[in-house]
C-alpha cells in the first residue's frame, strides 16, 4: 500500500536562532519528530553538541553570526546538508532568529546598535531566503517552504521598540513578496506565536523601565500570561509540520 501522494518522507529543517529561547525549543521538537535539522547560532550548548555527534547525518550546528553577511551558510553548505532528495521531500527555512534591542526611544539609539539590529532581523533573512531558494532553483524536487516566526510589533507600534517594529514589518513584508513570485516554486508561512518567556522578554522587562508599555509586561509575567518555549514549539510544531510518512512497503 503505497502512501497519499502528497505525503512527506523526509524533511530537513534550517533553524536560525537554534541555540537558545524558542530556537532551541523548535529544534529539538523537529529533530524529536524525525526531521534533519540544521541549526545556525553563534554558539551552542554542550547539550546540542553531543546530539549533533551522536547523529551527525541527521543533526548539523553551523555557528553563524546573523550581524555578519559573510557567516551566512552557502548555496553549497545548504545543499551538502540536505543531500539527495526526492519528490516527497520538504526542505524549509525556518526564520526565528531575532533582537529586541536597542531599546530606548528614537533620538537615544547608537547607530551601532541599529545597525546591527538590521542586520539580523531584515538583512539576514533577505540573504539567506535568497540562498535558500538559489540552492535549489535547479533542481524541481524538493518541496520548499519558509515559515517566518513574525510578531505583533510588525503591525502595532511599541514606543522603546521602533527598530524592532521596523524590521519585523520590513521583514514580514519580503517574505509576502516571496511568497506571491519567486525564482523557484516555496510556500511561505507567516506565524505570530505571541509572547514566550525567553531571553528576549527578560530584556524587555529589564531594561525597559520608564518606557510605555513596560508595566503591563511586567504584570503579564507575574500572573503567568507568557507562555513558555517548550509549550509554544510543540503547538507549532504540530500545526505547521504534518506527520511524516514511513516508506510503504511495495
Amino acid at each position: 500500500m503505497s502512501a497519499p501522494a502528497d505525503a512527506i518522507r523526509k524533511r530537513s529543517v534550517i533553524v536560525t536562532g537554534a541555540s537558545r529561547g524558542l530556537g532551541a525549543a523548535l529544534f529539538h521538537a523537529l529533530q524529536a519528530d524525525g526531521a534533519r535539522v540544521f541549526g545556525l547560532a553563534r554558539t551552542f550548548p554542550s547539550e546540542q553538541q553531543v546530539l549533533a555527534a551522536r547523529h551527525p547525518a541527521s543533526v548539523r550546528l553551523r555557528a553563524t553570526d546573523l550581524a555578519e553577511a559573510v557567516s551566512l551558510p552557502t548555496e553549497a553548505e545548504l545543499a551538502a546538508f540536505i543531500g539527495g532528495t526526492a519528490p516527497e521531500d520538504e526542505v524549509v527555512l525556518l526564520h526565528n532568529a531575532a533582537t529586541v534591542e536597542p531599546i530606548g526611544l528614537v533620538g537615544e539609539l547608537t547607530p551601532e546598535d541599529v545597525f546591527a539590529a538590521v542586520q539580523v532581523n531584515l538583512v539576514a533573512p533577505i540573504l539567506l531566503t535568497n540562498t535558500f531558494l538559489s540552492a535549489f532553483a535547479h533542481d524541481p524536487v524538493p518541496r520548499l517552504r519558509i515559515v517566518y516566526v513574525a510578531s505583533s510589533a510588525a503591525h502595532r507600534s511599541y514606543p522603546g521598540w521602533a527598530t524592532y517594529c521596523a524590521t519585523k514589518a520590513g521583514a514580514e513584508a519580503f517574505m509576502r513578496c516571496v511568497s506571491e513570485a519567486s525564482s523557484r516554486s516555496c510556500t511561505v508561512e507567516i506565524v505570530d506565536p505571541g509572547a514566550i518567556e525567553t531571553q528576549m522578554q527578560r530584556t524587555l522587562r529589564e531594561r525597559g523601565t520608564g518606557l510605555p508599555g513596560h508595566a503591563r509586561l511586567v504584570e503579564r509575567h507575574r500572573v503567568g500570561d507568557i507562555a513558555d518555549p517548550a509549550t509554544v514549539a510543540k503547538q507549532l510544531v504540530a500545526r505547521h509540520f504534518p506527520p511524516l510518512v514511513a516508506m510503504a512497503a511495495s
